[in-house]
């Protein structure tokens, strides 16, 4: 089967989690998470919860610990913190949590960015990989990064991500 008969068969709509790190913006302040919402729910997709912690590796880790076990949820989209500022530190708590990554999405998004804004993009760690069978995404805290990997790489692949990752198990979920 080809890629475009996976995606067919794929799931339409996912439950998504939200995670905007940062320990300046609050859910009132906070502009990336919001537009990643819209995005899921202007596509058909489910947000199923929404947080914001300061950028504290034992705070993101545990956020993404307890939300990669919850039943329904699917994916789970951090924004903030991807960048190479001593606070940034979203990278360094999720990497010990995977048990796969997806190097091609942090080297698309790189590559996308460079078309946008040039040889800054190499400044970002954008990365993703899977927790407990759910894709996480680790995007940075701008509105127009979030767009960018939004719309040209989650939203076209998340349904096919997550059928390829659901196949061989019971029920779905690992």
């Amino acid at each position: 089967m080809g890629h475009e008969e996976h995606k067919h068969a794929a799931p339409k709509s996912v439950a998504a989690a939200i995670l905007v790190v940062s320990d300046t913006r609050s859910e009132a302040t906070d502009r990336s998470g919001k537009r990643i919402r819209e995005l899921f729910e202007a596509n058909g997709h489910h947000v199923m919860l929404q947080d914001v912690v300061r950028d504290e590796r034992e705070e993101i880790a545990g956020w993404v610990r307890r939300t990669a076990s919850r039943l329904d949820v699917d994916v789970l989209v951090l924004t903030g913190g991807t960048g190479i500022a001593p606070r940034d530190v979203t990278v360094e708590a999720v990497e010990p949590l995977l048990h796969l990554q997806l190097p091609g999405f942090g080297e698309l998004f790189r590559m996308l960015s460079y078309s946008e804004i040039g040889p800054s993009a190499m400044l970002s760690r954008a990365s993703a990989g899977v927790v407990r069978g759910r894709p996480v995404f680790c995007l940075p805290g701008s509105k127009p990064a979030v767009e960018l990997a939004m719309e040209k790489l989650i939203l076209p692949e998340v349904g096919h991500l997550i059928a390829e990752l659901r196949k061989g198990t019971a029920h779905g979920t690992h």
